[in-house]
């Protein structure tokens, strides 16, 4: 009697244990990655890392990173206690308990040391093979990525050189949908290049993301190369990855590349004044040659949205598309004067719907072209509408593997309800926001409260809410007669009332220096860039 009471003690006591066991609720996966060691090993590279995540008492959140070829812990580290920040425990290691893969490791290795790991597994590899030269640390290199949950639930990891990491082994900052979010694709160019317009670092003196204006065009006293020509498309990548340019329908439904509707200023046409790209066919357009700024004309021709997609694949360039709808010309008087039919003073909500449907016709049509060359990734859409206006338009998935740029202009109403129901409803196809100002004293730039909440101004809430960059276009004259508008007519801007080509002044806004600048002079840009990183260090 007495052995079968200790019988069922001990069956109970492991009953117990197993119940135990079981409700710690233990989640074990393994995804696979590709790193860029060009990425990891670059000056530039943020060195952050560890797990943010819940952990409950005597549970644990585990992250391990294996070189896929040798099957060699390259990363690793863990967290006992729920964090809201980047925290992890490292491990030291004997590097002869590591395998072979490990022979080019320091003696006692610390887990969280990747550049360290991964340095020596390319070493390696320089070993075994047979053709050189090999450049070190510049190749792509497989990786498994395992993640452990006991009784925990991970928020998102951060691996230097592979990125963040969410709790499904994608990339945090991009839809499931989107191209961006496989790891696989994490060493790929258009993945490195949004993911570094995707976080901006308060660390740095200044970290501007520089969009070159319709390219590198008009330098040389003029001479330079034509505004969106394939050269000042090329030349972007002396200064950026991202581009900014204008897309346009023509009357038969072709998207070209042009700011203006106008074509007297950009190129040799010679008919009417009053002919507009809008009312033309394609045919009419596409042999004809693009002006430089100083007006002589070039070899280069108008490029087509799908001439745009090439150029882009061709260049390793990323691209957010600023979409040029019909919109009514004036004359000095504010008379209308052109496309009359869209003038909201004359014709109220039925403009209003017209330019809708001009804008949405170009956007739906840019999508479907990059959907038909694979290239949707490239692409990021400055927006004037809401999520759900743009989704009466395109599908459900094709909104999810596209990226917006919402743009927040001076007199919208109710904008900060806008911003926060794009991040509500669309926070991951984000990439930035363009938040115009134009001189101190701007409403955007005064402090205010919303919810209890103090912001410094415009630029600090879309940064707090989102975690993105503001951004601005420092808009620089087109020539000396002053800046061109979408008509091809120029104006000059008084200084005083519109400061944003005045770098300083952008320089002394709260969280200006995270700022996307869309700029005609990317050479500047990049120099402020440097002078205060310099004055940073």
């Amino acid at each position: 009697m007495r052995h079968l009471k200790n019988k069922n003690s001990i069956c109970n006591s492991m009953l117990w244990l197993f119940l135990l066991f079981f409700s710690l609720a233990i989640r074990a996966n393994e995804y696979e990655a590709t790193m860029s060691l060009q990425e990891l090993f670059s000056p530039y590279t943020d060195m952050e890392n560890g797990i943010k995540g819940i952990v409950n008492s005597g549970g644990k959140i585990e992250v391990k990173v294996f070189d896929k070829s040798t099957n060699t812990l390259v990363y690793h580290t863990y967290i006992t206690s729920t964090s809201t920040a980047f925290a992890g425990t490292a491990v030291n290691y004997n590097k002869s308990s590591l395998g072979s893969g490990a022979t080019y490791y320091p003696n006692v290795w610390s887990s969280k040391d990747i550049k360290t790991a991964l340095g020596s597994i390319d070493r390696k590899r320089y070993d075994a093979v047979t053709t050189k030269p090999y450049h070190l640390f510049v190749s792509n290199i497989d990786l498994k990525v395992q993640i452990n949950e006991t009784n925990a639930e991970m928020d998102v990891c951060k691996i230097p050189g592979i990125g963040l990491i969410d709790r499904g082994g994608g990339n945090a900052l991009f839809h499931q949908n989107h191209y961006c979010h496989d790891l696989k694709h994490a060493a790929e160019f258009v993945t490195r290049a949004w993911t570094r317009v995707k976080q901006p670092r308060m660390d740095s003196g200044a970290d501007f993301i520089i969009a070159t204006h319709r390219g590198v065009w008009g330098d040389k006293l003029g001479a330079g190369n034509p505004e969106n020509s394939t050269a000042a498309i090329r030349d972007t990548k002396l200064y950026t990855d991202v581009l900014e340019s204008d897309v346009m329908n023509t009357k038969d439904g072709e998207l070209i590349i042009s700011h203006d509707y106008n074509l007297k200023r950009l190129s040799d046409y010679s008919g009417s004044d009053e002919d507009y790209l809008y009312n033309m066919n394609a045919s009419q357009i596409k042999n004809l040659h693009l002006r430089k700024r100083n007006m002589d004309i070039s070899e280069y021709k108008y490029l087509t949205f799908s001439d745009m997609i090439d150029a882009l694949k061709k260049y390793e360039l990323v691209l957010t598309v600023d979409i040029k709808e019909i919109r009514s010309r004036y004359d000095k008087d504010g008379n209308c004067i052109a496309a009359c039919e869209y003038d909201v003073k004359q014709h109220g909500e039925a403009a209003k719907k017209l330019m809708t449907q001009s804008f949405m016709n170009i956007l739906k049509k840019c999508v479907e072209v990059a959907e038909q060359k694979n290239a949707l990734q490239y692409l990021a859409f400055k927006v004037n509408y809401s999520y759900a206006e743009l989704s009466q338009y395109l599908t459900e998935e094709q909104m999810s593997k596209t990226m917006f740029m919402p743009v927040i202009h001076p007199d919208r109403e109710n904008y900060l309800d806008f911003i926060d129901t794009w991040i509500l409803q669309a926070k991951k196809e984000l990439v930035a926001w363009q938040t115009n100002f134009r001189k101190a004293g701007d409403p955007y730039l005064t402090r205010f409260v919303r919810h209890g909440v103090s912001y410094d101004n415009l630029l600090h809430y879309v940064y707090e809410n989102s975690g993105l960059r503001p951004g601005i276009y420092p808009e620089e004259p087109a020539g000396p007669r002053g800046v061109a508008g979408r008509y091809g007519e120029f104006r000059m801007k008084d200084s005083k009332d519109d400061m944003r080509g005045d770098h300083y002044f952008l320089m002394s806004i709260p969280y200006g220096k995270i700022m996307v600048l869309t700029t005609d002079r990317p050479d500047i840009c990049k120099a402020v860039n440097g002078l205060f990183n310099n004055m940073h260090q």
